[in-house]
């Protein structure tokens, strides 16, 4: 018997990931994000700081260090002319740079920025190259605008914003700032000695920016050689507790800037070199490890209240409870199960100091203000990811304490969001429909999942009544769900139960919308049920049917019958619900496009095994790739809203590595199980370095599929043989098993003609289904 020996590895490099676009007709729309985990900066991909947002108004680009904004932003001028418009925006995995061609000057410049890893604070540096063939002596000014302001809804923690003040120092050769009312700072400076400055709130670059910030004017002189290059460099530090910690930082990048640019080179290669997936389409294998790069960029670290991923960029960089449920998932495939850990975690803490009766928040600003201490979705939601998260990490303690909210959430769904007590929660889901805070039915659905993983979760801590009694109402809540909210006759499921005399008193509002948006059709389709409701009894509970993208989570769950699910995708798939990049938010209007509403729509496909429909909306989700920032997938489908979004993950890394290549671990258990499920143009595929477990649990799986018409051979490699593992394998009934060279008989045999069998301490096998 020969066993296979483990694929050679080849470290992946980044050089290859460089994304590009001329931005010389650039928008208010075509922005960047040069990332960091403490901070970040927001601007135009032509190179300018405009005003813009909507949180805080005309303020969320420029320069941050959550919870305070640091820079509206930064310009240069040479020989007194400002670069105001870049030729090409050039993105970068973990960096990215602006190119000028100034041929009044015979000057090509390059614009090159990073954010540090854990530092707040920034380093520019700009490279100025002669096209005239003479050396020269080019008088530099660098202009520094300060914004230093709270992040939104600080005022609800009593923060006021003061006006800045700004000082030269001329023993360090920087530009320094601090907020009037407020312990905040800001310094510029550069790796030469400034000739002269100056600084004063009237100064301006370019063009003016909103806020009570204040400027500071940097004079230099850079000596460029002839057809030669020189290079001036920039490091901005900031801080919201004192000035000398803001020096700290500054003369620490001023320093390392060097080391700091490469230790983020070599982090973000091992994030690359994790969960190695080789696909026929190397497009989508491409855009599948931007998105790894994506989750990175919105790890939002406020050390006085936590870390843990954002939800988008611009608007929305910190944290949320209903966007992390999805976009958590997305993580654990891709070596980021810490992270994902995190963030569970500090949504879990948060929600217990601001409710404490399990209900979780939905929005979480970094200067540690809720907005909104949730919508009911989001609770059962959470809890459902909880156990997700425990099943790839192994991480008990962890679960322990999420245990007590999950039993305090679930509880409070049941109890105070149920009045009625027919096991259908009340209030706002995904989809706020204006008035309809009702019982919807991804609330439904979610409550459901929720009370499975809690029934689990309760076995596994000894707590047998309670996971009885969770067992026991989740199949009366799912057959509830699959009656009363199932729509026969459309083959869909309502978005809503409701009365009858709710839903007609706000019907004139839902028409006008419609018409004041320009969707006659959404008008007509409501005026028919409004015609409907006439002759209905007012007091009566009816299912509604609004055709939101929601209605798909039975599927996305796997609650719906297969009958019925067949049916609701089928629909779902038409011209009706899916427009040309993706699944509309809703069927009526059939306008707005979303990552979320077509990575749900993914992964209600890949559910029922139907991998070539799933692959179609992974693809529709990658179409919107480099639209509007190079690199990234947009919120909105297909180029608007946050230019990059933390659930777009959901759809593509979710999709793809738990259900096409079917990897669900039980790490507690240190057990593997396998169910690949292939789209029939795949017929080869291997995905490699998949991190399992952490801690004692730790273990990686390389897996490789190779599909053919009389025999399909799939390759396992666990670096550690402490796991079992449990394949499902698909069109294998009747055929050989062959485990290593050497016949095996199936523990199971499906009626879909799937087999099972298992390989206790596996470690590297050749697995063949000979049909021939």
């Amino acid at each position: 018997m020969t066993i296979p020996q483990a694929r050679r590895r080849v470290e992946r490099s980044l050089e290859s990931f460089h994304e590009h676009r001329e931005v010389k007709n650039a928008t208010i729309q075509d922005l960047y994000i040069c990332a960091g985990n403490r901070s970040y900066m927001v601007g135009s991909q032509n190179g300018d700081f405009p005003d813009f947002g909507h949180h805080v108004q005309d303020e969320m680009g420029g320069l941050w260090n959550h919870p305070i904004k640091l820079l509206d932003g930064f310009w240069l001028r040479v020989s007194e002319q400002w670069l105001e418009k870049a030729d090409s925006f050039h993105n970068f995995p973990y960096y990215n740079e602006h190119h000028y061609s100034l041929p009044s000057l015979n000057l090509e410049i390059v614009r090159h920025q990073f954010c540090p890893d854990d530092v707040e604070g920034f380093v520019i540096t700009y490279r100025i190259r002669d096209t005239s063939g003479q050396a020269r002596q080019l008088p530099v000014d660098f202009l520094g605008r300060t914004d230093l302001s709270p992040v939104w809804f600080s005022e609800h923690a009593g923060i006021e914003d003061g006006a800045d003040e700004g000082r030269i120092d001329w023993s360090s050769m920087t530009f320094r700032a601090r907020d009037s009312l407020n312990p905040w700072f800001a310094i510029v400076g550069s790796d030469l000695a400034f000739l002269k400055a100056e600084t004063g709130p009237e100064l301006f670059g370019p063009h003016p920016t909103s806020g009570q910030g204040t400027s500071g004017l940097l004079s230099y002189l850079v000596h460029v050689p002839a057809n030669g290059e020189a290079e001036i460099r920039f490091f901005i530090s900031g801080s919201y507790h004192s000035e000398v910690q803001a020096v700290h930082v500054y003369e620490h990048l001023k320093q390392n800037h060097s080391s700091l640019l490469e230790a983020k080179r070599k982090r973000y290669e091992s994030l690359l070199n994790k969960t190695v997936i080789s696909i026929p389409d190397e497009q989508l294998g491409r855009i599948f490890d931007w998105v790894k790069f994506h989750n990175d960029w919105l790890i939002r670290e406020v050390p006085e209240i936590g870390r843990g991923l954002g939800a988008g960029h611009p608007e929305y960089p910190w944290w949320f409870g209903c966007d992390n449920s999805y976009a958590l998932l997305g993580l654990l495939p891709v070596g980021q199960q810490r992270l994902a850990l995190e963030t569970s975690d500090l949504i879990r803490s948060v929600s217990e100091q601001t409710n404490g009766n399990g209900r979780i928040i939905h929005e979480l600003s970094t200067c540690n203000v809720v907005a909104n201490p949730g919508n009911t979705q989001e609770t059962p939601h959470y809890i459902q990811s909880v156990w997700e998260l425990f099943l790839w990490t192994g991480d008990i303690e962890f679960l322990r304490n999420a245990y007590p909210t999950v039993k305090k959430g679930i509880a409070w769904l049941l109890d105070e969001m149920d009045p009625d007590g027919d096991l259908l929660p009340e209030g706002y889901g995904i989809i706020e429909i204006e008035g309809l805070n009702v019982e919807l039915i991804d609330t439904a659905v979610y409550t459901w999942s929720a009370l499975n993983a809690g029934a689990k979760m309760a076995e596994l801590f000894g707590e047998q009544e309670i996971a009885e009694q969770y067992r026991d109402t989740a199949v009366k809540l799912g057959d509830k769900i699959n009656q009363d909210l199932w729509l026969k006759e459309e083959g869909l499921y309502a978005d809503a139960m409701a009365p009858v005399g709710m839903v007609l008193e706000r019907m004139p509002l839902y028409i006008e919308r419609a018409r004041s948006s320009d969707a006659e059709h959404a008008a007509l389709e409501m005026e028919a049920m409004q015609l409907a409701m006439s002759g209905m009894d007012k007091e009566a509970e009816h299912p509604w049917l609004f055709k939101n993208w929601v209605i798909n989570t039975p599927m996305e769950m796997g609650l719906a019958p297969r009958d019925q699910a067949l049916r609701a995708l089928d629909r779902m798939g038409t011209d009706e619900f899916t427009g040309p990049s993706g699944t509309y938010l809703s069927g009526m209007y059939r306008t707005n496009m979303m990552t979320i509403s077509t990575g749900v729509q993914a992964v209600a496909e890949a559910r029922y095994d139907r991998m070539d429909e799933a692959l179609r909306y992974i693809r529709l989700i990658a179409s919107t790739f480099n639209k509007r920032l190079p690199g990234s997938i947009s919120e909105m489908s297909p180029d608007y809203g946050c230019f990059v979004q933390a659930w777009t993950n959901y759809g593509l890394s979710w999709t793809v590595m738990r259900f096409m290549f079917g990897i669900q671990p039980e790490a507690h258990s240190r057990k593997l199980n396998l169910r690949p499920r292939l789209p029939k143009e795949w017929n080869e595929a291997s995905v490699d370095r998949v991190e399992l477990g952490l801690g004692d649990l730790a273990n990686e799986l390389d897996f490789s599929i190779s599909l053919g018409q009389e025999s399909d051979v799939y390759r396992i490699s666990m670096k550690q043989n402490s796991w079992t593992v449990v394949l499902n394998l698909p069109n294998a009934q009747g055929a050989k098993l062959l485990l290593d060279g050497e016949p095996v008989k199936p523990d199971l045999v499906d009626s879909d003609g799937s087999v099972t069998f298992t390989i206790e301490r596996a470690g590297s096998h050749e697995v063949r289904v000979e049909r021939g």
